[in-house]
């Protein structure tokens, strides 16, 4: 009999954009949320599907209630842990009403760990992203050894001593969107090292374990320096084919995001530290695309190779492709955690939580392939 493949623990991406908060009715307008591109998504070719159309509705994610239930269909499907966005902006917080309103304070809350990930990027006026001129920059976001020991005590205060913070080998878990750029504005990656020991001796004097720092990248290129700053493993965030996978038509076949999931997978096999493969459920961004810009959108301008305003949008993803998916970072994580994208990115075309036209059928296969 062969031997049972170990069980790799799952993490879900959890994207906190689904309640009112108060950035979002001072920039939008009183009540706004990413709920309202949602509902006004159109279809962009024949046979595209939107707008998408949620089964449990546009329900507050802040709320508890809401969260319970969420919790429950999660653990429900073997997710081990929820991996938050968090949005943090040399102090000033968005969207964290998700998480400390909604998902710490669910009755059922332990039935799901949580940990974070640090979305540390600009957050700039994409709801819809303008296709002919600049980018509104609504909070720039800007890295110092300060400001890295003010995210650390809010985390402790807030985050790390919760009892069902997530833990990757008795350490902390926490994720850095965009880990080279914090590494370099700490002072490089020898300054970054001696950052990070100073941080491992604030927890151990608040009785806590050290970090596992985490961070997303989208190739092993700078896997070596990272490692020299102190992280200890690397993920992605999604994963999607470019060039010539990439339609006239501006789509991409889910078969070529496989692909390109394994061939990413090998690439990082050879890495110098551990990665944790992703595997994405699916990818469109049209839903914060302007409505007039004709299908399929030319290049933004002064970006000739760039399309509008990220990537292409993905067809032919099926429940069961998924699943295979699924099944096929648990052979190669072969233990470690894998991450799935995602729990709840309505707007860029990639969720697991039920749609009236499939229902739970991705998460029962998440669950068949990694249970």
């Amino acid at each position: 009999m062969p031997a049972a493949k170990p069980r790799s623990e799952v993490l879900a991406i959890y994207c906190p954009l689904w309640h009112n908060y108060d950035h979002a009715s001072s920039w939008k307008g009183e009540g706004w949320c990413e709920w309202e591109l949602l509902k006004a998504g159109i279809p962009r070719f024949k046979g595209h599907y939107q707008p998408l159309r949620p089964s449990w509705g546009c329900f507050d994610e802040s709320d508890p209630k809401w969260s319970a239930r969420e919790i429950e269909l999660a653990a429900d499907h073997g997710i081990d842990a929820f991996l938050v966005d968090w949005y943090w902006y040399s102090g000033v917080r968005i969207m964290e009403e998700a998480l400390e309103r909604g998902l710490l304070k669910a009755r059922n809350r332990r039935r799901v760990k949580f940990a974070l990930m640090w979305a540390n990027h600009n957050w700039a006026d994409y709801f819809p992203a303008p296709f002919a001129q600049k980018w509104n920059s609504w909070l720039p976001s800007r890295h110092s050894q300060a400001d890295w020991f003010r995210v650390i005590d809010y985390c402790l205060d807030h985050y790390f001593g919760q009892s069902h913070y997530w833990h990757y080998e008795d350490r902390l878990f926490f994720s850095i969107f965009e880990p080279e750029r914090l590494v370099n504005e700490l002072g490089g990656p020898r300054e970054a090292a001696r950052v990070f020991r100073r941080t491992d001796r604030r927890l151990r004097r608040a009785n806590l374990p050290p970090l596992h720092l985490n961070a997303m990248v989208w190739t092993p290129k700078a896997v070596g320096m990272l490692r020299e700053a102190g992280f200890s493993s690397t993920t992605q965030y999604t994963m999607v084919p470019t060039g010539s996978k990439v339609s006239p038509e501006l789509t991409m076949d889910y078969a070529d995001i496989m692909q390109a999931c394994r061939d990413s997978w090998a690439a990082f096999a050879a890495a110098e530290l551990p990665h944790f493969p992703v595997a994405p459920m699916g990818w469109d961004v049209t839903p914060r695309c302007q409505k007039d810009v004709p299908w399929p959108f030319p290049p933004r301008p002064g970006a000739a190779s760039q399309t509008y305003p990220y990537i292409a949008v993905t067809v032919n993803n099926t429940p069961k492709l998924f699943g295979q998916l699924c099944a096929e970072a648990r052979q190669f994580a072969n233990g470690k955690p894998v991450v799935i994208n995602a729990w709840n990115e309505w707007t860029e075309g990639s969720y697991l939580l039920p749609e009236r036209r499939t229902g739970t059928a991705y998460l029962k296969a998440l669950c068949k392939a990694l249970m």
